[in-house]
């Protein structure tokens, strides 16, 4: 989609991948979890160079071939099957627009197929749907990984030839829809993205990244956050954001269970609108005090509070669900939240986030 001042964004889909932690199952530590997340640095050539993010990438017309659909219901899932997708008379952001049953399979498919693509992670089954029943992933390892890598990252087209030759196909009823988030208008790259989660049961997979990636690690999400803060790694927000949201579960089976409850149920975009304080600027989040009730998402129009401190705009409001930038002497940037208890996802409760971002590097 082309904005009016000539900027795109693009659909796209992220998974973030758990796995069962075996290791260090039983622990003291505060936050503790029995999971695994999966994430990759991003190459200096690549989008988000030198981050750490979830796997994923760009939707794909062929994403959303009809094939797909008689390849998915020759293993015997229905139209019923694809319907369960997203509930009837539920709303739905603009990436599922305008047929929701169609978007959320074309989008899982495509976060199946760039993780595939990215790390040689293939997220497909062999099974009929009347034997499947468990809400983990199932993989397909014994193929060779490299040779398909590299056909369907030169051509998207290659995965539907992949499952057929293999009698497989993506398993996009074991990714669990989670969150939706929009780029600002001031980054020079936008995308709409699509989160989905998903989690392994047994099987740790062979990782074959590619050159778009430069590392890639198992890590349970408070590792994560706490080598942001020391500054070993960076994050951009809504990785730091949804990394934040799984340390609520401790328990991969409960948080899994809990995905796909609410996954056909949708949830609001989430679409940072930039307030420009006297110190700094925030980035608004649905629900808070500041949030414009009418936001264009192709221009956007930065509200201006110069005689302000972030403090005091802080502390003149009642809801808080933002992201606050000092820029004065070195950058700052916190997650507040307060009173902020969204209808459709976890309650974050009252507190104050930390974050080693990237942002403040691209947004102007």
């Amino acid at each position: 989609m082309k904005s009016v001042n000539g900027k795109i964004w693009r659909n796209s889909a992220s998974l973030i991948l758990l796995s069962k932690r075996y290791r260090d199952f039983v622990s003291c530590r505060s936050g503790s979890v029995n999971y695994d997340v999966l994430l990759q640095t991003r190459a200096v050539s690549a989008s988000f160079p030198n981050s750490v993010v979830f796997p994923g990438g760009v939707a794909e017309p062929v994403d959303e071939n009809v094939d797909w659909l008689h390849h998915l219901q020759s293993f015997g899932y229905t139209q019923n099957d694809f319907n369960a997708f997203h509930l009837a008379n539920t709303p739905s952001t603009p990436i599922f627009q305008p047929d929701p049953i169609k978007r959320h399979i074309s989008l899982r498919i495509t976060a199946i197929r760039e993780t595939f693509e990215e790390l040689g992670v293939l997220i497909c089954s062999r099974t009929h749907k009347g034997k499947k029943t468990q809400l983990s992933a199932d993989l397909i390892s014994d193929i060779d990984i490299k040779s398909w890598q590299k056909k369907v990252s030169s051509n998207p087209e290659e995965l539907l030839n992949l499952c057929k030759e293999h009698k497989c196909y993506p398993d996009i009823w074991s990714l669990h829809f989670w969150s939706n988030w929009l780029s600002p208008v001031a980054l020079p790259k936008r995308f709409d993205t699509a989160f989905f989660v998903a989690a392994l049961d047994n099987e740790i997979p062979q990782i074959s990244n590619n050159s778009e990636v430069t590392d890639v690690k198992w890590s349970s999400p408070q590792e994560i956050l706490e080598k942001n803060l020391r500054k070993e790694l960076e994050l951009y927000p809504p990785q730091a954001y949804e990394l934040n949201r799984l340390i609520h579960f401790s328990d991969i089976d409960v948080l899994v269970k809990y995905a796909a409850e609410r996954s056909s149920s949708g949830c609001e975009l989430i679409y940072p609108v930039v307030v420009e304080a006297k110190d700094g600027k925030i980035h608004v989040l649905p629900g808070d005090d500041l949030y414009p009730l009418n936001v264009n998402y192709k221009e956007g129009a930065n509200i201006l509070h110069p005689e302000k401190t972030i403090l005091e705009l802080r502390e003149n409001c009642h809801m808080l669900h933002r992201l606050e930038i000092t820029s004065l002497k070195e950058f700052k940037t916190e997650f507040v939240f307060r009173n902020h208890h969204p209808p459709d996802h976890i309650n974050m409760g009252d507190k104050i986030i930390s974050v080693n971002s990237t942002l403040h590097k691209n947004v102007k």
